[in-house]
């Protein structure tokens, strides 16, 4: 046997790879959007804190009355976040309802004007993200109210979010380095993870590839608990083995049989053959041969008619399942085979089975001819009813019986009992076992019972059929 080359990376380990990489990539990609969503929170709540924090001193530092606004601590105004562009300054409008600046920030001068919407009407703290030239702010609003609670402004503070979009950069460039290092990493340990997953199989694969023909009463042994999937694969292919091993042995010894079954009538024919040749004979020699011939031939067909019954009873043909009347086969069919023997029949009336009516003619034909043939032709009962839970067939003789050891061994292919051969009673061993076959094929089963005072009782027990 040529044995191919295993690749590295086989299909299976390819596509193992490829759904282990394309599951971590998605995991790693939700992962980021994720990342994304929780890190553009957390700054932006960072920001609006320190945004909060400013209004609120800003709103500390200011007095309001009849609408109008005075400054009492300038102190918070000349901080150097709201007097000069620092790295975190802070751009400070107050306006009125109709959008004139009451107070700004000196930085305002330093920076520019930072528009106003009169429209945006706000009833608390109020946060936004706002897109000024090259910049990005974050701006804050929040509602002052004189001691009458009427709205006199409306305070605006912005923030360069400069950090903010510097960690997000940042973020973004690390992605781009990381992902596909990460990718890498991925792909080199799904393939090792493959390798080791499957090196179990492989060498469960390569036990199971030694076994051959010739070896087959070898078995796979590889250290796995039973409910384990590698412990389930190796009892599977072992009881795999175990079949083919039964169905060679099966095979072998239904050959031998079957070649020592034709082999007797086609010696017998050759032998005839012979006599009649070796020199003239008269006419009632070579009639007396070509019975003998037809004799053997008819042994040879019987034979082979039986086999070919016996095989396509193995491949579980369904087909012709019908119903039909039992007590009216055996009066119409059976009875008429056998008219020339002593075969007493008891039969209820209106019997039904289900299954094929002329296979099940063939079953009971080859029982009551056997019945007879190891009873010397002595009478033979047959009966029919039905029983508790069952249709019960029973086939009587008061023979030679058969000993409780080879109760069961009489349903191989071609098994002669020790009293057959001793007795000299012809057969071919087949009788039996095409019965089972046909019988079992029906659902139903055949047993072996000894008969009182001497002889074998064969029970068929065949499901109920009711018509209604």
């Amino acid at each position: 046997m040529i044995k191919l080359k295993k690749p590295f990376l086989t299909d299976t380990v390819k596509r193992f790879v490829f759904w282990n990489a394309l599951i971590f990539l998605a995991i790693l990609i939700l992962f980021n959007i994720f990342l994304f969503v929780v890190i553009n929170f957390i700054l932006h709540e960072s920001i609006d804190i320190r945004l909060k924090h400013e209004i609120e001193n800003v709103v500390a530092s200011l007095e309001i009355t009849d609408s109008a606004i005075t400054i009492i601590d300038f102190s918070e105004f000349n901080e150097p976040d709201l007097s000069d562009i620092t790295e975190t300054p802070y751009f400070l409008q107050i306006y009125d309802e109709s959008g004139e600046v009451l107070i700004s920030s000196k930085n305002i001068e330093l920076y520019r004007t930072i528009p106003i919407d009169t429209l945006f009407l706000v009833d608390d703290y109020t946060f936004l993200d706002f897109e000024f030239g090259n910049d990005d702010l974050r701006i804050g609003y929040f509602p002052l109210y004189d001691s009458a609670g009427t709205k006199a402004a409306t305070l605006q503070i912005a923030t360069f979010e400069k950090q903010f979009k510097s960690i997000f950069s940042n973020l973004i460039i690390f992605n781009l380095f990381s992902i596909p290092v990460i990718i890498l990493i991925i792909v080199i340990a799904s393939i090792i993870l493959a390798k080791k997953s499957f090196s179990p199989i492989n060498k469960i694969i390569s036990i199971a590839d030694n076994i051959s023909a010739k070896n087959l009463e070898e078995r796979i042994e590889y250290k796995a608990k039973s409910n384990d999937e590698l412990g389930r694969l190796r009892d599977t292919l072992n009881k795999l083995f175990e079949r083919i091993e039964t169905y060679i042995d099966q095979l072998s010894q239904f050959t031998d049989h079957a070649s020592h079954q034709l082999m007797n009538p086609l010696t017998a024919i050759k032998a005839e053959l012979e006599y009649i040749l070796k020199r003239k004979r008269t006419e009632k020699e070579y009639e007396e041969t070509l019975n003998k011939l037809l004799l053997q031939t008819d042994r040879m067909i019987k034979i082979v008619k039986t086999l070919l019954i016996i095989s396509k009873q193995e491949r579980k043909d369904k087909k012709n399942q019908q119903i039909f009347n039992l007590t009216n086969l055996i009066k119409e069919k059976v009875k008429p085979e056998f008219v020339k023997y002593d075969v007493n029949y008891s039969l209820e009336e209106g019997i039904y089975l289900k299954g094929d009516s002329d296979k099940f003619f063939i079953a009971i034909v080859n029982l009551i001819d056997n019945a007879l043939k190891y009873s010397d032709n002595s009478p033979v009962d047959v009966s029919i009813s039905i029983g508790d839970d069952a249709t019960v067939v029973k086939i009587s003789d008061t023979g030679i019986g058969i000993s409780d050891t080879e109760k069961l061994k009489v349903f191989d292919r071609f098994y002669r009992t020790e009293n057959s051969e001793r007795l000299g009673i012809g057969g071919y061993g087949l009788g039996l076992s095409l019965a089972q076959s046909i019988v079992e094929d029906m659902g139903s089963r055949i047993l072996i019972f000894d008969n009182n005072p001497k002889g074998t009782v064969i029970t068929i027990e065949l499901q109920i059929i009711t018509l209604d």
